[in-house]
């Protein structure tokens, strides 16, 4: 028993002895743990708004292919309508010798009206000028559209089938000519 205890009181000298010195690094180690730990959670922000910021640049340009994305369907969509168009007023003009002579008639024969409105949210019934012959300039606007909500860009129908976008001012300048044709005198 006696050496136990000996040794029991070595323990607890050495301990007094150390013990001061111990809290002198703790008190040096809280410190540098307090500079550690700001600095860490300063870098885990700093990841965290970078990151965060990625998603927010990510989601922008998600959304504006997407928007970019719709605006193409739609302006395809509506290119394509006008192709119909076209091909309805192609046999029209080869069963009866001519073209429609109004957007009635040849709605009538095309089968319905959806297909004579823009699928735009902002789309408008598309206007078709009568009183064209196959003889005029294919240049010459047929169908057309006559709000720009493609991009800035209306849809039209040449009298030779072509489908395609004008700006606003490209399509007054083709409708001018197109009605100059028309009061042209014919051969």
């Amino acid at each position: 028993m006696g050496i136990k205890m000996a040794a029991s009181k070595n323990t607890d000298i050495t301990d007094k002895r150390t013990f001061p010195a111990r809290r002198a690094n703790r008190q040096g180690g809280t410190a540098i743990n307090v500079i550690t730990a700001v600095i860490l959670f300063g870098l885990l922000f700093l990841a965290a708004r970078w990151v965060i910021k990625g998603w927010s640049r990510a989601a922008e340009e998600y959304t504006g292919a997407m928007i970019g994305a719709r605006h193409d369907a739609e302006s395809v969509n509506c290119q394509m309508n006008m192709r119909t168009i076209g091909q309805n007023i192609q046999i029209y003009s080869i069963s009866n010798e001519g073209l429609p002579k109004s957007m009635e008639e040849l709605r009538r024969f095309s089968g319905g009206s959806a297909l004579f409105h823009c699928p735009a949210r902002d789309g408008s019934d598309y206007i078709y000028i009568p009183g064209q012959s196959r003889e005029m300039a294919g240049s010459n606007i047929l169908v057309f559209e006559p709000n720009a909500v493609h991009d800035g860009h209306c849809s039209v129908l040449l009298l030779d089938g072509t489908v395609g976008l004008l700006t606003p001012e490209q399509l007054d300048e083709a409708l001018r000519r197109t009605e100059a044709e028309m009061r042209a005198p014919r051969r």
